[in-house]
Order: C-alpha cells, then sequence, then structure tokens
C-alpha cells in the first residue's frame, strides 16, 4: 500500500523492512541465503535490493572497525563555505577514506564532517595540507574527540586501541577502502583494479572480515526512513557532570552516538527523531534539564553526503515506513 504525505510515502511493506533487517546484520549475505529466509526467489531478492540501492534507503558498504585498524584520533569538522561550492566540497570530502561522515547542516555553519586516524599528526596534517586547500572553505571550527559512545557500539566490540602501527598490507588497505565507498563491488572488479588475482581478493576479503578488521553491512538513511528530524547537539557542561552526562544521554533511544571532547568541556550529541516536533522536545526536556549545563547549540542535517556507520533502524516488519522521495 503506498499513499503519499507530506512527509513522503507511506509503504506498507514486509518484505523490504525484512530485507533491510537482514542485510544490517550481514550486507555481503548471497540472494539465496536471503531468498530462503523471506520465502521468495534470489530474483527477487536482487530486484528489491537493488530498488532500496537505487532509492538510497540504504548502502552497502564495509564499515572499518576502529579499534581494530587503530583509527583513534578524530575530530568534528564544522565548516561554513561558500554556498555555489558546498556540494564540490562534500563530493571532495566523500572521496576521503578517513572522512567517515559528510553531511550539510543548517545553522551558522554548512557542513559537518567526522574525521579518524591512526595518529595525531596525522589528523593535523590532513587540516594543514588538505582541508585548508580546498576552495571555497572560508571558516572551520574543530572539536577534537576525546571518546566516543555508542557509534561503534552498533557494529563493533570494544576494544583498547593497538600500540603502534597495524600490520596489514598496503592491498589490504586498498580493499578496504574500496569495500568502504561500495560493499557491492564485485571482486573480478577489485581484482583488476589492484592487479592481483581474484582468489587473492577472495581470500583478503575473508579474512579481513573474519579476523574483525571490516564489516560489510546495509546501513539504512534514516532521513529517508522517516527520521526526517536529525541533529547534532553541540554542549558545553561541567566538567564535574561529563561523565554523569553521558551515562544518561546513552540511554536515550534518540541519540545515535556521543562523542566527549578534549579541547573543551563538553560533548557532541547525535539526535535521531521523526520530526521537528519530536526534536524540539527533546530538547527542552532532555537536553535543557542537564546539570551543569553551560550552553547549547544546534545544527540540524540537511542531507546526509556520506556516511559508514549508518543508524541501525529497528525494523518492525509489522508496522508501516515512512520513506521519503
Amino acid at each position: 500500500m503506498m499513499r503519499n504525505e507530506d512527509q513522503g510515502v507511506l509503504i506498507n511493506n514486509k518484505t523490504d523492512l525484512k530485507l533491510i533487517a537482514e542485510l544490517q546484520k550481514d550486507g555481503s549475505v548471497s540472494y539465496s541465503d536471503l531468498g530462503a529466509r523471506l520465502g521468495i526467489t534470489p530474483r527477487t531478492v536482487a530486484k528489491r535490493v537493488e530498488g532500496l540501492i537505487e532509492s538510497k534507503l540504504i548502502t552497502i558498504r564495509a564499515q572499518p572497525n576502529p579499534y581494530k585498524l587503530n583509527l583513534s584520533a578524530s575530530a568534528v569538522v564544522a565548516i561554513k563555505a561558500d554556498p555555489t561550492k558546498i556540494d564540490h566540497i562534500c563530493d571532495l570530502l566523500s572521496g576521503h577514506f578517513h572522512v567517515n561522515l559528510v553531511q550539510t547542516i543548517f545553522g551558522r555553519l554548512d557542513i559537518l564532517v567526522i574525521v579518524y586516524f591512526s595518529r595525531w599528526a596525522q589528523l593535523h596534517h590532513f587540516i594543514r595540507n588538505e582541508l585548508y586547500t580546498i576552495d571555497g572553505i572560508t571558516h572551520a571550527e574543530f572539536y577534537f574527540v576525546e571518546e566516543v559512545y555508542k557509534r561503534y557500539d552498533r557494529f563493533f566490540e570494544k576494544e583498547p586501541f593497538p600500540n603502534g602501527r597495524v600490520k596489514l598490507k598496503e592491498t589490504d588497505w586498498t580493499l578496504i577502502e574500496e569495500l568502504a565507498k561500495d560493499g557491492c563491488t564485485k571482486p573480478v572488479v577489485l581484482a583488476e583494479k589492484l592487479g592481483i588475482h581474484v582468489t587473492t581478493v577472495y581470500r583478503r576479503i575473508s579474512a579481513l572480515v573474519k579476523e574483525g578488521f571490516i564489516k560489510i553491512s546495509g546501513v539504512p538513511n534514516p532521513s529517508r526512513l522517516g527520521y526526517s528530524a536529525n541533529a547534532f547537539i553541540i554542549l558545553d557542561v561541567d566538567p564535574k557532570e561529563v561523565k554523569n552526562t553521558c551515562s544518561n544521554l546513552y540511554s536515550y533511544p534518540e541519540v545515535y552516538f556521543i562523542l566527549t571532547l578534549s579541547n573543551r568541556s563538553g560533548m557532541i550529541v547525535c539526535v535521531h527523531t521523526k520530526d521537528t516536533e519530536m526534536l524540539y522536545e527533546f530538547l527542552k526536556k532532555k537536553i535543557s534539564s542537564i546539570n551543569g549545563l553551560i550552553n547549547t547549540e544546534t545544527f540540524i542535517r540537511a542531507v546526509v553526503q556520506k556516511t559508514y556507520y549508518g543508524w541501525l533502524m529497528e525494523t518492525n516488519a509489522n508496522e508501516n515506513a515512512v520513506i521519503q522521495f
């Protein structure tokens, strides 16, 4: 059943919801296996998955494991840009492996990105020699991340970052980068691009998944699944209350992730809600009541251009999903 609404199209399709749920668990699962689980033919699975991807309801990609890959030096960068060059800037940043989130925002700034590297020196080199050289960026603000809560937990078990460099071959890093762009890339295409045998590609991808360096999954787009009001909330908090504030916010289902900061006392909270009214209620009731709250600033998400660690939708095949076109 479909009907037009102000917020998009209401779709009552249990099969697509089940497909999304299965792809979240394993984006590399075969169409034959999916068909067997859902009681439909592999050909039907292929058509439906293709439709989900083309409609940008999900993307299939490899999520790099930041713990295994030692991607411990992270920052949020909020950018002011020439309005005529925003799309170009987003395209450039989206092509960078170490940029794991790119989205346009409403507010006094225009673009918000999250970057991570193995060493702080690499992150600062990126800022000085790559970010600042992009034409159209007029101003940038940096929030250096101390701890990440909830964001990676949906994909990987938290563990200490390793000391020293990760012992992976250049071929492995290239495979990770290519699969992070498109987890559906065929091994024969990767083999041709890397100049290696296709069996080597199969073997190396299998090892990367088995050893926990990556996970390939379907990442739903919340803005096209009824969660149209997403925001980044910057909180300045009394240092004595930061830990308690994180603990309290962690339990809210609207909170997708929390980043505590090393260059200021506070945190950045990413929130998904279904509409602006719900977002307002969350800000009024949950955020404004935080003990030790000093100041807040909210950036409303406009368009997600890139994300590795997309929100895992709580699918319920007995409910409708509002899909926005």
